[in-house]
């Protein structure tokens, strides 16, 4: 470590130091709270979560902080779910029959360059997704593909709404959020990595408006207006269960 990243480094620890001593005078926080919460992080640690902690409480505004700033579609998080997916050329993502709480979805838009506004063909789009029971295949390439923008720069992706589901119900942060009477879920969402030219160029989530838990999301904020699609009625499946589409245009900055 060099003299600068030591110095760096310091210089957090005493600046986080001083933010918990501020936190611990205002709530009067006692001698034996602090050991509890030793105990918990001990626990965190102990079960490979603090990384997963981390993110849920603060890697939003880092994302933000640096990716964000720079204009185009608001970047979001990985996830953990992401795994190499196969090339869908006619935008298909579902690979199993339909549960009877699936509901087809076709997402649709443009892809552009941020800064010009001209349509990209060429972006391979990287989705994945839960289905109507908030279920990701992980073994499997159900409801996840790669999809290319065309000529236009237009995408298509046949898919179901994803729904929300719950995570870490039986590790050290499900416990925390529990303690604090919040929900440790997330509100429906679809993955999307967007690369160009062999350039990663956005990764980010785009939320359902049918989620009944975008204002109570567990990930600090992961969820905005601008990244909240709205729905159109889209008739009926050969089940005879209503159907949607949506709009969403992609803006990539940084464009090779």
């Amino acid at each position: 470590m060099t003299e600068q990243e030591q110095k760096r480094l310091e210089a957090i620890w005493l600046a986080s130091v001083e933010k918990m001593r501020e936190v611990v005078r205002e709530f009067k926080i006692t001698q034996d709270e602090l050991h509890v919460a030793g105990d918990f992080f001990n626990r965190l640690g102990q079960s490979g979560f603090s990384r997963s902690l981390i993110d849920v409480a603060l890697a939003m505004t880092s994302v933000d902080i640096f990716d964000g700033a720079k204009g185009g579609t608001r970047p979001n998080l990985l996830g953990p779910y992401h795994k190499p997916h196969d090339q869908r050329a006619d935008g298909n993502l579902l690979t199993e029959p339909l549960k009877p709480t699936d509901t087809r979805l076709t997402f649709t838009g443009t892809v552009r360059d941020a800064k010009t506004g001209a349509p990209l063909p060429g972006v391979e789009l990287d989705v994945w997704q839960t289905d109507g029971e908030g279920i990701y295949d992980h073994k499997g390439p159900h409801l996840s593909g790669l999809v290319t923008s065309g000529p236009d720069g237009r995408f298509v992706v046949h898919t179901v709404l994803p729904s929300d589901y719950s995570q870490h119900d039986h590790d050290p942060i499900g416990e925390l959020f529990r303690a604090m009477g919040r929900t440790n879920s997330r509100a429906a969402h679809i993955h999307l990595k967007a690369t160009y030219k062999g350039k990663d160029l956005l990764t980010t989530q785009i939320f359902m408006p049918t989620s009944k838990i975008l204002d109570s999301d567990y990930v600090t904020g992961a969820v905005s207006d601008d990244l909240t699609v709205t729905l159109q009625d889209d008739g009926v499946d050969e089940r005879g269960k209503a159907k949607f589409r949506t709009e969403f245009d992609i803006h990539l900055v940084d464009v090779p």
